[in-house]
């Protein structure tokens, strides 16, 4: 219990003095096709929830779960993928300044741009700002029954933790935790 409070306190003390996250926005080159990647605005939040819907059938995260995020830019990091000026693909992060942890707290691609190098992009983007910030970790859960996901996330060194049972709201699947080890 005392361990919790600590962790707690650590990171509600600690995300006050902390600098807001920034991410210059910029053009990159995914599998030769161009893309904008920049920091998720408010009015982009609608446009996550369909992406979600599209990918899931069921949007997981609300738009009031996405705003909230949106309103701790000192411990939250979320950003989109442009393709001519829409949005298909998104990433959420948040710093675990106890455990020096990235957690990917969401991620998703459009159908039609997976498999198109996007959300490797998005995973090795979050790895090289976890560095940046001198974190130790990056890390993230799964869907267990998510089996190439699973395979996309070990290929980038990630490696399962342990299993959290009935962790996902919608119909109690298993979820993997996953991390990959930064200080390698």
């Amino acid at each position: 219990m005392f361990e919790k409070f600590k962790e707690w306190f650590i990171n509600t003390t600690n995300s006050t003095k902390r600098p807001i996250l920034d991410f210059t926005r910029r053009i990159v080159m995914i599998s030769g096709h161009q893309y904008m990647v920049r920091m998720v605005k408010e009015q982009d939040i609608q446009t996550l929830v369909e992406i979600e819907e599209r990918i899931y059938g069921k949007a997981p995260w609300s738009y009031a779960a996405f705003r909230i995020e949106l309103q701790r830019p000192c411990d939250r990091l979320y950003l989109v993928v442009e393709d001519d000026q829409q949005i298909v693909g998104f990433m959420g992060t948040a710093i675990d300044w106890y455990h020096y942890d990235l957690h990917i707290t969401n991620i998703g691609i459009t159908p039609s741009y997976q498999n198109k190098g996007i959300g490797t992009y998005l995973i090795s983007t979050a790895k090289n700002y976890a560095r940046h910030l001198k974190l130790h970790s990056l890390s993230l859960e799964v869907r267990v029954h998510n089996v190439s996901a699973r395979r996309l996330y070990e290929s980038l060194g990630f490696r399962n933790q342990h299993i959290k049972s009935r962790y996902y709201l919608d119909n109690h699947e298993d979820a993997v935790d996953m991390q990959a080890n930064l200080l390698r």
